[in-house]
């Protein structure tokens, strides 16, 4: 019987360990996709997020999805250019625009735009801050996302 019982023990012990390595191996900065952030009216949620070939080959394009849901009472404008990415050299990197499919429209008051920025960013760079500064318009509010970007 206490040879069962150690053998108990150590797989318990065994599952807690696997659960420590498991939760140090994840970045907070992931939990902030599929959150929602409130500025001028819109509530912008960052969808999803992937990494591509870049042609030059020091970057790397992060291809990120927004949702962008008109709250207000007027017609509003979003796009990717409205957003950079910081990288954690403090550097902040703009929509791509030698990409065809950034978007970008004018949302009708309680309309829901979906749509991807692209932006170059360095190779190998992981964790980035997501930034709406919106390009004319309200400037005065700003969101902010910390995203890890996923390895090609």
């Amino acid at each position: 019987m206490k040879k069962s019982k150690s053998w108990i023990a150590l797989f318990i012990l065994s599952l807690t360990l696997v659960a420590v390595v498991a939760a140090c191996g994840t970045t907070a900065g992931a939990n902030d996709i599929g959150k929602t952030r409130t500025a001028n009216d819109l509530e912008i949620t960052v969808t999803h997020v992937e990494t591509l070939n870049s042609k030059n080959d020091k970057k790397q394009l992060a291809k990120i999805d927004f949702e962008v849901l008109n709250v207000g009472s007027d017609e509003a404008g979003a796009g990717a250019g409205d957003f950079v990415v910081k990288t954690e050299n403090g550097k902040k990197h703009s929509v791509y625009g030698m990409h065809a499919n950034n978007f970008g429209d004018a949302i009708a008051a309680g309309k829901t735009l979906r749509g991807s920025g692209y932006y170059e960013v360095p190779a190998g760079k992981q964790d980035v801050t997501v930034i709406y500064q919106p390009a004319v318009g309200k400037a005065d509010q700003e969101a902010t996302w910390t995203i890890t970007l996923p390895e090609k």
